[in-house]
């Protein structure tokens, strides 16, 4: 009845610490009895399961101390340091203790009408003398200096109170996590939120282009920005080339396709009624469309270039007389190439390895043994030398 009796009072919530509290996991370490249990150190306890745990460790002889911390977390366990060592090295020295990293409210489970509550004050010293007795609970809370100070209280403390009562268990909590996950989640705010960039979608009669920005001016200044709002298709006679014309304020530019065996390219680009050109051709399949993060095309004279930023288009040609809807794109084919510098590095190392390794096996396979051995019934093998 008695075990009962503490129990039911490690259940009971304490009023004054009760404002104190709050609904945060923190670490917990249980020491001083011999039975002390090993529990696994990467898991989550309720308070339901810590009270198990603390009610297994106590009977009615078994005096319980208490020591709680304002602020704790996993984080300040590893990373607090004074100097070179830790701030817990009294706490470290503990041969035989139970951790663990992330209990549900300890004190609610700690703090019983019958426990004890003692202040630490500045100087060091207890507000009152702890006397242990057999059953009793006593919190002494941790408010004011660091880490490493509390620890050689609390080792003091506990050495002391073991000599009065040898039946005891020891507790370090806190009251509340000093580090919260929750802070860490970045939070956007509208005043540094940046606008997401607008796509212009053009369409018409069999072709489709969205881009984000159009440039142009001379290649080695600041290129001016224009807006491209309008694509319209320019009649021809052939069936298989097809003349498309993007206008907006203050640019023009006439793009020129040609369809040939399943696939299409560009054979022109004109801005502002001047020949543009590409350096590497585009030629794709006619079911796929082509995309590039920066679309650049340069002037003849190579002085002034435009430019398309995260661009894709794609013409569509009637198949045996039936039109294709525009209304999305084909699978996309990108600017970029499929031998990258990164890829060329590897083939090349590939290939040093390889002669390298074809040299070993042929000079490995250029060893030779003895065809003669020396027959110890015979006649011995001499060898003439001559000076």
């Amino acid at each position: 009845m008695a075990k009962l009796g503490v129990s039911l009072a490690l259940f009971l919530a304490l009023a004054v610490f009760g404002s104190a509290r709050a609904s945060s996991n923190v670490p917990v370490f249980v020491w001083g009895k011999p039975s002390v249990t090993y529990v696994p150190a990467l898991s989550r306890y309720s308070s339901s399961e810590f009270a198990a745990l603390v009610e297994a460790q106590i009977d009615e002889n078994t005096f319980t101390v208490v020591f709680a911390e304002d602020r704790l977390s996993a984080e300040d366990l590893s990373q607090c340091k004074l100097k070179t060592q830790t701030c817990f090295k009294n706490l470290q020295k503990l041969e035989r203790k139970s951790y663990l990293p992330s209990v549900e409210e300890p004190l609610s489970v700690l703090e019983g009408s019958n426990a004890q509550s003692v202040q630490l004050l500045a100087d060091g010293t207890l507000s009152e003398r702890v006397v242990p007795q057999a059953g009793g609970i006593v919190v002494v809370n941790l408010s004011g200096g660091d880490f490493a100070s509390h620890d050689a209280i609390i080792d003091a403390l506990y050495t002391r109170l073991r000599n009065a009562h040898p039946n005891i268990v020891a507790i370090y909590t806190a009251k509340t996590p000093s580090f919260s996950y929750s802070s860490l989640v970045r939070k956007t705010r509208q005043t540094d939120q940046e606008p997401e960039p607008t796509r212009e979608v053009l369409k018409t009669d069999g072709f489709l282009l969205v881009y984000e920005n159009f440039k142009f001016g001379p290649v080695d200044a600041d290129l001016t920005i224009a807006k491209l709002d309008r694509a319209t298709k320019v009649e021809n006679a052939t069936t298989d080339s097809m003349h498309i014309r993007l206008s907006g304020t203050g640019a023009q530019v006439d793009l020129f396709f040609l369809q040939t065996q399943g696939s299409w390219e560009i054979t022109g680009v004109w801005f502002e009624n001047q020949e543009y050109y590409l350096r590497n051709r585009v030629h794709v399949n006619q079911h796929f469309s082509y995309a590039c993060n920066s679309w650049e095309y340069y002037s003849l004279d190579l002085q002034k270039k435009i430019v398309f930023e995260e661009v894709q288009l794609q013409p569509f040609w009637s198949e045996d007389g039936v039109p294709v809807t525009n209304d999305r794109f084909g699978d996309a084919w990108y600017c970029v190439g499929f031998t990258s510098g990164g890829i060329l590095s590897g083939l090349f190392l590939i290939l040093i390895f390889i002669i390298i390794g074809s040299y070993g096996i042929s000079w490995m396979m250029d060893i030779r043994t003895m065809d003669r051995f020396d027959d110890p019934k015979g006649k011995t093998i001499t060898v003439n030398t001559a000076e």
